[in-house]
């Protein structure tokens, strides 16, 4: 079905261990046969799927355990695998068959799919659990399908479930995902974010991202942007500008011309996506210092801001490793992310998070954060005006106390990094915080600034990463297991 992902759940047994069922916590079925009192049907588990995920198409499969039954599956799934995203294992066992290595322990963990085994608690678990670790695509979760434990653990380990789940659905919708780029045909697609990088650096990497993450990515020449902003009146820009002015909670005097030259490369960009007729997931812009040769001083950090308000990835300043990120969280837990560049205090233990573009709309919590507009710090200063010119990004004061996850995709060396802390107050720590380098800055407290930082290195891993609020740790490692990429823990 269009739009949906498909998985394969399959279910062995009926969910509990039938041999050790004591009589006290049993009834009698209808069939005459004893069942846990409280119990969750291989039916209900489906049904709560289905309820949890509409976006997945659940294809179910009640295993004949007998050496043919494994057969007519494992025939079943390998002849439809590339339709298939996915696969969950409700309870098993061992199953050995001969001359396909260590898969033939239990194969139906060994696909080569994203696979998701299930152990139902209390059930004896005699599933090969280190080859499944060694060899297979496979992440573990648990059901209490019997009300052994409190009903919000109950609960938390089913949600724990779903969340897997979503996870091998971002993945399809990355497949199905287009990115339209905005750049200069010879510039460099991530040479802002490394400095230097190799010969051909740009179809090596729009190859290894189509290669692990099937994106399409669409390129437009940025001299057509340039000849489309020039092409967009003040009048046709006001209203678009007015919104956002409306919508701040303060906007510096003297500003106005700015934001309505914003309004105009968001219009701009918005002709040039039309033209292409794409639907993107992302907008990645580069470029924009040969705009600022042209006269045009905006950049396009509110055009972003607006993109991500219709949950479009915006990227200002763009770069593949962080746009990855930006669209994995997105898809995986409904998260915007914050692209910055980043400095490291390690007398406070603080790791800083700078940039001047940034969402508004959901990073934590409901509804949108409320911003006011004042004009870029690296923008011309004028002494007569007071003022700077330059992008009038939206500025935030993001969530204090709240987990935060820094990390990077690089698909060419099949990696992701990262690292966790907490949301602090910057102007509880530092004087005259507001006008510190750039308008957005998410200060974030860690255990060990200084371990952090020995891993910087631009032409390693670029200047900028990704910031995410919520604790993706386990997330983000679930996630690399499924598309076979390392985890560097830069924390740990």
């Amino acid at each position: 079905m269009a739009g949906q992902s498909r998985v394969y759940i399959v279910f062995v047994g009926p969910g509990y261990d039938t041999a050790r069922l004591h009589v006290n916590r049993s009834i009698m079925g209808p069939d005459g046969v004893r069942i846990p009192r409280n119990f969750v049907s291989n039916d209900d588990v489906l049904a709560q799927l289905q309820a949890a995920l509409p976006s997945v198409e659940f294809v179910r499969r009640d295993l004949d355990t007998r050496p043919e039954g494994y057969t007519r599956l494992l025939a079943e799934i390998a002849q439809l695998k590339d339709t298939i995203d996915g696969l969950i294992m409700v309870g098993g066992a061992t199953h050995t068959m001969q001359g396909i290595g260590p898969g033939g322990q239990q194969p139906l963990v060994m696909t080569g799919l994203p696979t998701i085994y299930v152990d139902n608690l209390f059930k004896l678990q005699p599933m090969p659990y280190k080859a499944m670790k060694e060899h297979g695509k496979v992440v573990l979760a648990e059901l209490d399908r019997e009300a052994i434990m409190p009903p919000e653990k109950t609960q938390a380990m089913f949600d724990d479930l779903v969340q897997k789940v979503r996870i091998i659905d971002a993945l399809r919708r990355l497949r199905e995902a287009t990115i339209l780029f905005i750049k200069a045909p010879e510039t460099n697609i991530d040479g802002v974010d490394f400095k230097v990088l190799p010969p051909r650096y740009n179809e090596a990497i729009v190859g290894r991202i189509q290669e692990c993450f099937g994106i399409n990515f669409v390129f437009e020449d940025v001299e057509d942007l340039i000849e489309a902003f020039h092409g967009v009146t003040d009048d046709e820009a006001r209203p678009i500008a007015d919104t956002w002015i409306s919508e701040a909670v303060s906007v510096q005097e003297g500003i106005e011309g700015e934001i309505v030259n914003s309004a105009r490369l968001y219009l701009a960009i918005e002709r040039i996506r039309e033209r292409a007729g794409v639907d993107p997931a992302a907008v990645m812009v580069n470029g924009e210092y040969r705009a600022i040769e042209e006269g045009i001083t905006t950049t396009s950090s509110l055009a972003m801001t607006e993109y991500q308000k219709r949950g479009i990835i915006g990227c200002y300043q763009s770069y593949t490793g962080t746009t990855l990120a930006q669209l994995l969280a997105w898809y995986m837990v409904g998260r915007m992310s914050f692209v910055h560049d980043d400095v490291v205090d390690i007398a406070n233990n603080i790791t800083h998070h700078m940039h001047c573009g940034t969402p508004i709309n959901n990073l934590w919590g409901e509804g949108n954060l409320p911003y006011k507009l004042r004009d870029y710090t690296t923008g011309k200063w004028h002494e007569d005006l007071g003022r700077r010119d330059g992008a009038v990004p939206a500025e935030l004061a993001f969530p204090v106390g709240v987990p935060v996850t820094i990390w990077k995709v690089f698909p060419l060396q099949k990696k992701i990094t990262l690292y966790t802390g907490t949301s602090v107050d910057g102007a509880a720590i530092y004087r005259e915080w507001e006008d510190i380098i750039c308008r957005n800055k998410l200060p974030v407290q860690v255990e060990d600034a200084e371990r952090i930082i020995w891993h910087h290195s631009v032409l390693e891993y670029g200047c900028h990463r990704t910031a995410t609020f919520g604790d993706l740790r386990d997330t983000i490692k679930h996630l690399a297991t499924f598309i076979g990429f390392e985890v560097e823990e830069w924390d740990r």
